[in-house]
């Protein structure tokens, strides 16, 4: 095929295109034919690319009814549009379908009567499919050409045509078949790694080219989406691309670990206890560090009776899950404490007063809420009136008694308070006074214990 003559065969195509359908423009009303719906007007040349030898192709066209002149159809008649003729190039092969127009509104121009501006128009009921068999020849600049009748209604002239220009290749592109869009839960720290499966096909090259994807199948996906976009080229360097997307999503919720079981507490004090726990660690599949709280917290006051703290887990995509578990808290009142001194401690409150140097016997009844104790450990404590503690002694029980012999010869004059404890409870005191003065004088010796 001589190249050159390519333009003058495109030029002479759309002038004849052109020409059957503007004749009688001005008479009578118009029936324009469209190959492409997205350019604005009326496309009566498409190009269809380049495409296989033999390849089938089809194409839908779409028609529209254009007020215009002076002569029109008849309100209420159908426009039945046909393929008359057929044009296609070398051993290609084209056919067409037909479709109508109307009826024509009643609200339509009469004939006679001019078009309102704007023009008035009405759109096929449907489109043409237009069907066109490739040449087996590879070439450039193919043309195929379809005429269309318009039968049923007066009123229109023109012609009505639509023809397609194409290049037919002796190498076709590649074909790529990828994945739809699609969600994987997240299974690691952050994400994913994700493996997806990629089709390649080519009508030419067996077997056929692989397509490369970034990122690649196998590869990490951090959580959220990301756009994989693949490329494949056959040995005659033609390529197709085409994307899609994989996100990673967290619906998982964390797990706790380590709730108690329950806790069991006592208190001597009305309004509760302490709760004294650990809060329970979570682990997540793709949050390393999910965040847990406990309600009430650790070092929170449980109330007396029967409770529930309740914890939390969260993670970062806002996935929760929680546990709980129980709190007894019983209340104990304190015990009150309380002694009898023997002689020659005496009075109330009680006290003594000696010289200094004195060994002083020291008996005492300990009683635990009223109840006389003779059991366990018990001990006096001498303290400095509003000071330190000078001396510790143990008590030994006997003749229903505990008793000691408080020896002084290591203080000096002064005020003391003599304590007796019992398990480390202090039940009662007196008052001891060493005469000679009010002045501790530090003790350089004694026994302690």
């Amino acid at each position: 095929m001589n190249m050159r003559s390519l333009p003058l065969r495109r030029a002479s195509v759309l002038a004849i295109t052109l020409l059957l359908s503007s004749v009688g423009l001005a008479l009578a009303d118009s029936v324009p034919a469209d190959g492409d719906a997205v350019q604005p007007g009326n496309q009566s040349l498409v190009d269809l690319g380049q495409r296989a030898p033999g390849e089938v192709v089809t194409h839908d066209v779409t028609f529209m009814l254009v007020c215009a002149g002076i002569s029109h159809p008849a309100p209420g008649s159908t426009i039945t549009i046909q393929p008359s003729s057929y044009s296609a190039p070398l051993d290609g092969a084209l056919s067409a379908t037909n479709t109508t127009i109307g009826p024509v509104p009643s609200d339509w121009t009469a004939a006679g009567e001019g078009c309102p501006t704007p023009a008035p128009t009405l759109s096929a009921n449907g489109p043409s499919t237009v069907t066109l068999t490739m040449p087996t020849t590879p070439g450039v600049g193919y043309f195929f050409t379809v005429m269309y009748a318009r039968t049923g209604a007066s009123g229109t002239s023109g012609g009505t045509a639509i023809s397609f220009e194409v290049e037919v290749v002796g190498n076709t592109p590649p074909t790529l078949d990828v994945p739809d869009s699609l969600d994987v839960e997240g299974s690691a720290t952050g994400g994913a790694t994700v493996a997806y499966v990629v089709a390649t096909a080519d009508a030419e090259d067996d077997p056929p080219p692989a397509a490369v994807c970034s990122p690649a199948s196998g590869s990490f996906f951090a959580l959220g989406p990301t756009d994989v976009s693949c490329t494949v080229t056959d040995s005659g360097m033609l390529s197709a691309s085409a994307s899609f997307t994989i996100t990673v999503v967290d619906t998982t919720a964390p797990v706790l670990d380590g709730v108690p079981a329950g806790l069991s507490l006592t208190t001597g004090d009305p309004a509760g206890a302490a709760l004294d726990y650990d809060v329970p660690g979570a682990t997540d599949v793709v949050d390393p560090s999910p965040a847990v709280f406990c309600e009430p917290a650790p070092g929170s006051t449980a109330p007396v009776g029967d409770s529930t703290v309740t914890c939390t887990a969260t993670d970062a995509s806002g996935n929760a899950s929680r546990a709980s578990f129980p709190v007894s808290v019983t209340y104990v009142p304190p015990t009150v404490w309380s002694v009898v001194w023997g002689e020659p401690v005496s009075g109330s409150p009680a006290a003594l007063s000696a010289n200094p140097g004195r060994t002083v016997p020291v008996k005492v009844e300990i009683f635990a809420d009223d109840v006389e104790i003779g059991s366990g450990e018990a001990g006096l404590r001498v303290d400095v009136c509003d000071g330190p503690t000078v001396a510790t002694w143990a008590l030994l029980w006997g003749n229903g008694r505990w008793s000691h012999n408080l020896d002084t010869t290591t203080f000096g004059p002064g005020c003391f308070t003599v304590t007796a404890v019992h398990d480390g409870h202090d039940a009662g005191s007196f008052r001891l006074e060493l005469r000679g003065g009010e002045t501790l004088k530090s003790p350089t010796s004694g026994p302690r214990r």
